[in-house]
């Protein structure tokens, strides 16, 4: 079995077309090889899905005027577009669309791709052809004509996924129409076809504290599937308890032993990194998320927000929606929009760290929403932090997995255990916890 990296992001597919904009990104730290913008073209979903965080959704849908706005100001760069976003610092663009779920105007993303290109060949402009479109959908639309046509029609500059929960019983528990109906069926005939003509599937596993449980399950179907690039995360969002992670330690340990004894040849599963799960070093400040000021997006209305997720369908009565423009006045035209986004351009790691957090001998690898952050406490420049057990839970499934993986290899390697024996005994206890040490130590257990 080979571990393989992650599939290469658009960046990292610019990089490697076009080295000479990964070496000026170099020179500049402000610069990015792509960023993304949302187009959330509607609010409205057909399923209900039980740990959906957009819990205020409605019936709006973008107009292809407003969307033609948000174009004109991205390409022009015109009422302090081009201090958020412009190519000189950015040559890759993602054109993002998104929901609720975002096939429900097919007709209308088909447009907004077409104006996109069509004025940026006319004025000429980088994102011409350095540009991608990207449609997460939960598949119900999959086979409609339209939908057939339009992913047809851009399939050269797409990346199509559909969200699978693992296995039919995990997904339909989660992902449900309002009636209750089960939607696995349908995804699964979606991402059958898709693939069956040569494309790739992304994948997107979200683990909540309700399905815990059927880690082992989901990851393996995923495996029976044909998968060989799984994303699987847990949310962020608070409601998880010791007991989770003891959950979710025992699970993705039940996974290891599984595609250790397995014959699969090639794998990359976002729960076992090799280069995570250690301290960071003082001068890594990078924020986690892209939610300080490296995304935008613009709802059905022309609002425009730092990501979808400071959106009032996403923040409900929590916080006031995080604006900072919209496409009629531009983006940062007022001393309230202007003094969001200078907060948003000096949020660092050390900010918005407690001690802990920012010490934290297992940080390389924890992450966290800045806009769930300000959900929670009127701020994005304040961490989160109820996910804490469940990174320590796969921080030790990492010990596991590594120094098994390079036994099995007969790689003369260790996968350090930098989790505190304190931190680690009330989620794996005393004997797990010695064994754990032993195989760092590279002895067999």
């Amino acid at each position: 079995m080979k571990l393989m990296p992650k599939v290469e992001e658009y960046s990292d597919w610019l990089a490697r077309m076009y080295p000479e904009l990964a070496t000026a990104q170099r020179d500049n730290d402000k610069a990015f090889l792509a960023k993304s913008v949302t187009f959330q073209v509607t609010d409205d979903c057909n399923l209900a899905c039980s740990y959906c965080y957009q819990t205020h959704k409605g019936k709006r849908k973008m107009s292809i005027e407003t969307a033609k706005k948000f174009i004109d100001l991205l390409l022009s760069g015109d009422k302090g577009m081009k201090s958020y976003i412009n190519a000189d610092e950015t040559p890759g663009i993602v054109l993002d669309f998104i929901g609720g779920e975002p096939l429900l105007e097919t007709t209308l993303i088909d447009q907004i791709i077409d104006y996109f290109r069509s004025e940026a060949i006319r004025l000429s402009h980088t994102w011409a052809e350095k540009f991608r479109a990207s449609i997460c959908s939960n598949g119900v639309l999959y086979f409609d004509k339209e939908v057939q046509r339009v992913l047809n029609k851009h399939k050269n500059h797409l990346s199509f996924s559909i969200t699978l929960d693992g296995n039919k019983e995990l997904h339909d528990m989660c992902r449900r129409f309002p009636d209750g109906r089960p939607s696995y069926d349908l995804a699964i005939a979606a991402i059958n076809d898709w693939t069956s003509k040569g494309f790739y599937m992304g994948s997107k596993i979200t683990v909540a504290p309700a399905n815990v449980g059927f880690v082992f399950d989901a990851s393996k179907h995923m495996i029976d599937l044909g998968y060989r690039d799984i994303n699987i995360n847990c949310v962020y969002e608070e409601g998880w308890e010791l007991e989770h992670a003891v959950t979710l330690y025992q699970q993705l340990k039940q996974f290891a032993d599984y595609i250790l004894e397995s014959n699969i040849e090639e794998l990359y599963y976002a729960f076992f990194k090799e280069e995570m799960y250690h301290p960071k070093a003082k001068d890594d400040l990078q924020n986690w998320c892209g939610g300080n000021g490296l995304m935008l997006a613009c709802d059905p209305d022309g609002i425009l927000y730092p990501c979808l997720r400071y959106m009032e369908s996403s923040l409900g009565d929590e916080q006031e929606p995080y604006i900072i423009g919209d496409v009629d006045n531009g983006l940062a035209q007022n001393n309230c929009y202007k003094d969001r986004v200078h907060c948003l351009g000096c949020i660092d790691r050390r900010t918005q760290s407690t001690d802990e957090c920012f010490n934290c001998p297992i940080a390389e690898g924890c992450s966290w929403c800045t806009a769930y952050n300000y959900q929670v406490f009127g701020t994005p420049d304040k961490r989160a932090t109820y996910i804490c057990d469940m990174h320590k839970a796969v921080s030790l499934a990492n010990v596991y997995f590594w120094n098994k993986y390079y036994q099995k290899q007969g790689e003369d390697k260790r996968f350090q255990m930098h989790c505190p024996k304190e931190w680690a005994l009330p989620i794996i206890g005393e004997e797990e916890y010695a064994k754990l040490k032993r195989l760092s130590e590279g002895k067999r257990t």
